[in-house]
């Protein structure tokens, strides 16, 4: 998003600003950069909110990460926000995909609402339920002890059963491709265009700021 400070919504303020330090301008304006890119964070698990399920309330926070304005020239000054791809790669590039649309790579193994905790399409997967716990064996093949899983396949897809005492419940659907097409579903820049108008108030707290600091 751009800020423009020679607006006429903001040229006295701007003005102000240059008359009263020479570091009392590049100071307000960065710090207003910075309040956009940290509001814009703060608003993407909402905004994320409309297109996705979230089960993990910190996911979309631990996800996005500002990169802070810094120095005094203006002309030069920005802040950024976006995925943060150091909290796992293909997470970060799924996410990207999902910003824009595309192809992500996903799992094989989806699983249904009954792998979830009280099969709620709202919650995550069962302890039980989690793919790092289960063994399974598949068709024709003798079950080890402890083994209380069915992997059934027909072509390129297939189920993965709990097996129970009378039935064998569904908890996983299987398929042999990792690739899924998604369409856009934009949750940064919503986020985004919700700070940009957020703007004028950051730039205005930010040179009351100034003046208090210097005049005081």
């Amino acid at each position: 998003m751009a800020f423009d400070i020679n607006t006429d919504e903001f040229i006295k303020l701007t003005v102000k600003l240059g008359n009263l330090h020479r570091a009392a301008l590049p100071v307000a304006v960065r710090a207003t950069l910075n309040d956009a890119a940290f509001e814009t964070k703060a608003l993407v698990p909402i905004t994320a909110s409309r297109e996705f399920t979230i089960r993990n309330k910190s996911f979309f926070r631990a996800f996005s990460a500002v990169n802070k304005a810094r120095g005094f020239d203006i002309n030069s000054m920005q802040s950024e926000v976006g995925i943060n791809a150091s909290m796992g790669k293909d997470t970060a590039e799924g996410l990207a995909q999902q910003e824009k649309g595309g192809i992500v790579s996903g799992r094989k193994l989806v699983p249904f609402d009954a792998a979830r905790i009280g099969g709620s399409n709202q919650r995550q997967v069962r302890k039980k339920h989690k793919l790092a716990q289960i063994k399974f064996t598949q068709p024709g093949r003798q079950r080890v002890g402890g083994i209380n899983y069915l992997l059934i396949k027909k072509g390129s897809t297939g189920f993965l059963f709990e097996i129970m005492k009378t039935k064998l419940k569904p908890l996983y659907f299987w398929r042999d491709d990792r690739k899924s097409k998604v369409e856009k579903s934009p949750f940064m820049a919503p986020a985004s265009m919700i700070a940009r108008n957020k703007i004028p108030g950051f730039y205005k707290r930010n040179a009351e700021r100034q003046f208090n600091r210097v005049l005081r």
